[in-house]
């Protein structure tokens, strides 16, 4: 059957009455042929929820293809069929003359609650009269995501401010329209308000700019320019001389405006949600908090308020009935509706603007787990190849400026960029009513190839022998630094272990333990991650799996290892280490043996058992010396020096220190490897100086500790060298230094997010800086 080509003319081109929705006539033409919405998907190709979202007004202007498909599948008759596409032309654009619903200016909402600072800030801005040396009007851009409350924070704050002015204008610019106002229908809209009643408007541009100049400069008038598309159509309002105030607000940034100042909106503070919460729901209905509602809302002002609004129409419920439809992802969205208000909706306008591809890219942000993400990461969502441009796409980065142009995605510093949750369900939506299984199956798939292979390309940075691997023929991102491949681990850390899991749960053994292994090592940078427990579990499980003794021994030995420094628990490091070596003995292998012995001696020495753990040292020492394996034989004999310095053995511990320092110098250990384990003995060494009061010498080894931290631009390193060398400065009394140290010490500590370390130098801060004023009072 042939499709009417007038679909893409413009509604209002063809006379007639008035049109039925394309909603009711789908759902009236469904039901005669008795089709349920699953057997209408299954004969049209289209699913269920995109014939679902049609019914329900929620997608108003559907794609060509969904049109043509639905036709074929209901075997319209000629006229129906133009019925149909008539309805659908009506969706798309609704163009009516100029002095329409434009002027309608939107209720002032009498329970506006939160958005303080910004009101603060708004209300500063536009109270700034123009004056002869600054004649122009001051020019207010609110901008942000779908929902975000940017009119109703508009017309408040005019409210607050009308009373200086003599007239207050508002336009609707229909900036979501398949045909917004033009420049030419804004001026004149304006001129209809401004103008006594049955004067004409002029035609042109030209001439309506001129008159508005007119009008603007002879009495303050106060516009609100809602929901604009492009900078076009609001740079005729801002005239010079304008002794007004203009206030626009888009879902674009309008960026190419100057002169105005911008203030974008994103989801309110907890409190102000609940407190809007509160300002609609009922006491009686809040048997439970408000803060889980709120939550649930993703802090959106729409979501709030048709939550609110929801709850209040229907006296009977209360908030935990409410808790109960909203909690399940996929109907959150369809729950989150109250007469003509709809979070789904909202979201469908900018989705709509988006051409395909940047679709496509919106829809497979879903797929990603983490708050945030990077450009190359949403690439590898997107890609269905087997590399990404670890730089990140121009591609990928033009589409997600257009995405965050629109407010569907929110730009973080960082290059970083981040999805709020109820947008992340609406693209995950998008993706199930648009993207057949199978397709989703394979981005899924792709997706955790890459991100396996990026973790460990990354982790290789940091191990003595990389590991060799390459996950579905991915290749994954590539990484010029161990700076570079410590930040891709931490930054995108939910997905990658969330890959990890995944590759878990299906088995894939071989992954698995391929990724923790190059990661072992990286694990003693990031101590304070808080999941290598996890991780390592899951790896040896893997092993085990794989009936590889030599696996099981490595992964068991690194489990231990987590267990002491991540868990603070020696007791089931040391029953695992004891495991690991019984693994080791079975296969007769001395390096195996000799790290399971370096475990089972980290462990005793957690347990406060110093002669046993100094036994288990030197076993392990003596073991790594055999098969020449100094990658082991080096932190046992810092693990030795330690133990020595437990035990009170301070001039052994700093001999010990002395000779690993020089052995890691003169040895041709891989240079990532080298410098970690030198960082440790350093600040070891530095610490067992201070024990003897040899304060000089060891603010010059927290020196040279500091200097390996800033060549491997660690900043948890420097912190912990900064705040060593703070608290020996603080021995010598030099308080002014060590209040230096410490002050730089917390930056890297926040920035590492290291919470134990930070805590200490906060601590040790406020005492030196107890010290710092007790000094300046005595003088």
């Amino acid at each position: 059957m042939s499709v009417d080509k007038s679909l893409a003319t413009p509604a209002g081109s063809s006379a007639g009455s008035s049109v039925q929705s394309l909603g009711s006539l789908l759902r009236e033409y469904r039901e005669r042929s008795i089709l349920s919405l699953e057997h209408l998907a299954e004969l049209s190709g289209v699913s269920d929820r995109t014939i679902s979202d049609i019914e329900r007004g929620v997608s108003t202007a559907p794609q060509r293809r969904t049109l043509v498909a639905l036709v074929a599948a209901l075997k319209l008759t000629d006229a129906e069929q133009n019925e149909f596409l008539r309805a659908a032309r009506v969706g798309r654009s609704t163009v009516v003359a100029v002095g329409r619903s434009a002027t309608l200016e939107p209720r002032r909402l009498p329970d506006f609650t939160g958005r303080t600072s910004e009101m603060a800030k708004l209300l500063t801005f536009i109270e700034v009269e123009p004056t002869a040396a600054h004649t122009v009007a001051p020019v207010a851009i609110l901008h942000g995501a779908p929902g975000m409350g940017k009119t109703a924070m508009a017309v408040e704050a005019l409210h607050r401010r009308q009373a200086k002015h003599a007239m207050a204008f508002f336009v609707d610019l229909n900036g979501l329209d398949a045909f917004p106002l033009t420049p030419l229908q804004v001026l004149q809209t304006l001129l209809k308000q401004a103008l006594p009643a049955g004067q004409q408007v002029p035609k042109t541009l030209d001439s309506a700019a001129s008159l508005w100049r007119e009008i603007s400069a002879d009495s303050p008038v106060a516009v609100l320019l809602d929901n604009a598309a492009s900078e076009a159509q609001v740079r005729p309002v801002l005239t010079t001389g304008h002794k007004g105030v203009v206030v626009v607000t888009s879902r674009r940034s309008l960026a190419g405006l100057e002169g105005v100042r911008r203030f974008p909106l994103g989801p309110l503070p907890p409190q102000d949600s609940e407190a809007l919460l509160a300002e609609i729901v009922t006491p009686g209905q809040r048997e439970n908090s408000l803060r889980h509602l709120a939550v649930l809302c993703d802090h959106i002002p729409l979501a709030l308020r048709i939550a609110g609004n929801r709850l209040a129409s229907q006296p009977a419920w209360t908030v935990g009935d409410f808790l109960d439809r909203l909690r399940s992802e996929e109907r959150r969205l369809r729950a989150l509706v109250a007469g003509d208000l709809a979070v789904e909706a909202a979201f469908s306008l900018s989705y709509g603007h988006l051409n395909e591809e940047r679709q496509r890219l919106f829809r497979n942000l879903s797929l990603l787990k983490g708050a945030t993400f990077s450009a190359p990461l949403a690439g590898a969502a997107m890609s269905g190849t087997n590399s990404v441009d670890p730089d990140g796409g121009a591609d990928v980065e033009e589409g997600l400026d257009e995405l965050v142009d629109l407010g569907l995605v929110q730009a973080l510093t960082g290059n970083r960029y981040r999805l709020h949750d109820l947008l992340r369900l609406y693209a995950a939506s998008r993706l199930r009513a648009e993207t057949s299984a199978e397709k989703v199956a394979a981005h899924r798939a792709h997706l955790r190839a890459w991100l396996l292979t990026s973790t460990v390309n990354a982790g290789n940075w940091f191990e003595p022998h990389p590991v060799s691997v390459l996950i579905s023929g991915t290749q994954g991102a590539q990484f010029s630094s161990s700076a570079q491949a410590r930040h891709w681990l931490q930054s995108e850390t939910t997905d990658w272990f969330g890959a990890y899991q995944e590759a878990v749960t299906r088995h894939e053994h071989q992954d698995v333990v391929k990724v923790a292994q190059s990661l072992h090592w990286f694990a003693g940078i990031w101590e304070t991650w808080g999941n290598w427990h996890r991780l390592f579990a899951d790896s040896a499980a893997s092993a085990a799996a794989l009936r590889d003794k030599t696996l099981i021994s490595a992964h068991l030995g690194y489990l231990s290892f987590a267990y002491n420094n991540e868990r603070m628990d020696p007791e089931r490091a040391l029953r695992t280490a004891h495991l690991a070596l019984d693994a080791a003995v079975d296969i007769n292998s001395t390096a195996q043996q000799g790290w399971a012995h370096l475990y089972i001696a980290l462990s005793q020495r957690g347990l406060g058992k110093i002669p046993e753990a100094m036994t288990s040292a030197e076993q392990a020492i003596s073991l790594f010396e055999a098969v020449g394996e100094i990658e082991g034989q080096a932190p046992a004999l810092m693990l030795k020096g330690s133990i020595h310095q437990a035990w009170g053995q301070l001039e052994t511990a700093v001999e010990v220190a002395t000779g690993l320092l020089a052995l890691i110098r003169s040895s041709r250990m891989p240079a990532n490897v080298a410098d970690f384990i030198e960082f440790y003995t350093l600040q070891l060494l530095c610490g067992v100086l201070h024990d003897l009061q040899r304060y000089e010498e060891c603010i010059e080894v927290a020196g040279e500790a500091l200097a390996v931290a800033e060549q491997m631009e660690w900043h948890l390193g420097r912190a912990s060298a900064l705040y060593h060398r703070g608290k020996t400065y603080d021995a010598l009394n030099r308080h002014s230094l060590a209040a230096q140290d410490l002050s730089r010490a917390l930056g890297q500590a926040v920035t590492a997010g290291d919470k134990r370390l930070e805590t200490a130098i906060r601590q040790m801060a406020g005492e030196m800086k107890d010290k710092l004023a007790a000094v300046r009072g005595d003088s």
